[in-house]
């Protein structure tokens, strides 16, 4: 008896069944979403809940790091933006915890609180920098609105004027550090040179001509300072003084979490290297005071940027930070 016709209908439903098993594991995976914005990378953050009902983000006490792992998990590029928005509306939502920055993130949210804000998240999706210490460093990679696929560029291919607009595009301080670097494991760097004036407001808004080779071999790697966005006041020079800092752009006292010692020294060192103030000699508590800009310590413990870190939300119950 020949059994081929049977051995290939088996062979279909197999087929069949890991094709449908890939799909629902696909489905299942995407547990964000961006509502109400002007492209799939803007908008409201919502998550799925388990049995496939789309819910609203509190967006209380986020901060651009945590951002920065959503448009990543979206495949968005980087976080420009996060903010909140205060809504009347009394509906279920989740809430983020608090130390969510060194879980997974499907891990950092809890189910079952009332909203009082959204979460607008921005996130970059032309650009991004990957594998570096912050959001504002790292390989630069560029996706054009024709391919959906992220490609490093090759140095040489990119000048002070292009680091410009990519620093500013990704709401970070100017270029500080402008260098090739291996590509590794990146992706074939994008064979064109990019042609800024340094006014645009997105790299792929500048000019560009071919190119036939990276003969460098190299991808771009950029670092972007700090923006001017921290200062010390009331003190007797610039390196003394009641921490603040400028957060969508309204300058407020750094709140001091009386139940958080833990990343004091950590801020500390973070201010007086980005203020070029040398070493800490004294930390004290004042307040309180308020409105105030909060900063998760958890974020702080495990970056060197202190921009990546302001929360989202007025901060309670806490004094100021003076150095």
């Amino acid at each position: 008896m020949d059994l081929t016709p049977y051995i290939l209908v088996f062979l279909s439903m197999s087929i069949q069944g890991l094709l449908s098993e890939n799909n629902t594991t696909s489905t299942e995976s995407v547990h964000f979403r961006l509502v109400g914005g002007a492209s799939r990378c803007h908008g409201d953050l919502e998550m799925k809940r388990h049995d496939g009902i789309w819910e609203p983000v509190e967006g209380l006490y986020w901060y651009r790091k945590l951002g920065n792992r959503v448009c990543a998990e979206l495949d968005c590029g980087s976080a420009v933006s996060v903010r909140r928005r205060d809504t009347g509306l009394d509906i279920d939502s989740w809430w983020i915890t608090s130390d969510c920055d060194e879980s997974a993130l499907r891990d950092c949210f809890r189910s079952g609180t009332r909203l009082s804000s959204f979460l607008e998240l921005s996130c970059s999706d032309s650009v991004r920098l990957v594998h570096g210490s912050s959001v504002c460093s790292g390989r630069l990679e560029v996706r054009s609105n024709q391919s959906r696929s992220w490609s490093s560029v090759c140095e040489g291919h990119l000048d002070l004027h292009g680091a410009q607009v990519v620093c500013r595009e990704l709401g970070c301080g100017a270029p500080g550090l402008l260098q090739g670097a291996l590509s590794g494991a990146a992706e074939a760097p994008v064979v064109q040179t990019f042609q800024c004036e340094g006014h645009e407001s997105a790299l792929l808004d500048c000019g560009s001509s071919g190119a036939q080779t990276c003969s460098s071999g190299t991808a771009v790697d950029l670092t972007c300072t700090d923006p001017d966005d921290v200062r010390l006041v009331g003190g007797d020079s610039r390196c003394d003084g009641e921490v603040q800092v400028k957060h969508h752009g309204e300058w407020r006292d750094v709140g001091y979490d009386y139940y958080n010692d833990i990343w004091t020294m950590k801020a500390a060192d973070v201010i007086c290297r980005q203020l070029d103030c040398g070493s800490l000699v004294f930390g004290r508590r004042s307040g309180p005071s308020d409105p105030v800009w909060s900063i998760s310590p958890y974020c702080l413990l495990s970056t060197a940027t202190l921009m990546d870190c302001v929360r989202t939300g007025i901060g309670a119950r806490r004094s100021t930070l003076s150095l």
